[in-house]
């Protein structure tokens, strides 16, 4: 009888990690990796994938893709130190060709997506979100995310190289204002938007520099 609450709890999180160990295994294939320093797009339909989740407990559950094309016949190829800035109104699609380029949303039928790998035959390609990612932790946990303190020691780098970096990216006044490295606070309600997007970009750079 006093354990019938901690079953239900039970229950619902083991169906979530389910969920989500589930979707993971259905995740299409990456783009594919390629030895050319190029980013490369071929005949690409950039459309919305499924949108519906199948419900693990109905077996004739069959998912509905939404069949509306955001891009059609998206072609380019950008070469090693060349640039491309995609422009637009809201809700054309601008957004969705980066999730197809970082392999979050899979490419159609008849499409193909290449894109130049690192030494370690993973994606050399590094995408900065829209929506910024902020950890928890300290000031420096922050810009040097995705690594640890400790990787970041290893590095070699201080605290010195990270404030050459913020002072490239116009955030070299952040530790005095949020009274120092080892501050802690909710940084995604601390910070301004644009200072979000550029502490998110300065997490890539950092990655960089203490690789």
């Amino acid at each position: 009888m006093y354990a019938y609450k901690d079953l239900l709890e039970l229950a619902g999180l083991t169906t979530r990690l389910y969920t989500l160990l589930s979707t993971l295994h259905n995740l299409p294939p990456l783009p594919i990796p390629s030895d050319s320093p190029s980013v490369e797009v071929s005949h690409v339909d950039v459309k919305v994938p499924i949108t519906a989740v199948a419900n693990a407990e109905d077996e004739d559950y069959t998912p509905t893709p939404n069949e509306q094309v955001l891009v059609k016949d998206l072609s380019f190829k950008l070469e090693e130190g060349e640039h491309l800035m995609v422009t637009g109104s809201n809700g054309v699609g601008k957004t969705s060709v980066a999730r197809v380029l970082a392999g979050l949303w899979p490419v159609q039928e008849g499409g193909e997506v290449r894109r130049p790998a690192d030494g370690d035959g993973r994606m050399g390609v590094f995408i900065v979100p829209q929506r910024v990612y902020m950890v928890e932790g300290t000031l420096l946990d922050q810009m040097i995310y995705p690594h640890s303190y400790v990787e970041f020691k290893e590095s070699g780098k201080t605290e010195a190289d990270l404030m050459r970096i913020l002072t490239a990216v116009h955030l070299a006044y952040l530790p005095a204002r949020e009274g120092g490295w080892s501050a802690r606070k909710e940084w995604r309600d601390v910070l301004s938007g644009g200072e979000k997007q550029r502490v998110c970009y300065l997490s890539g750079v950092s990655l960089l520099v203490c690789s």
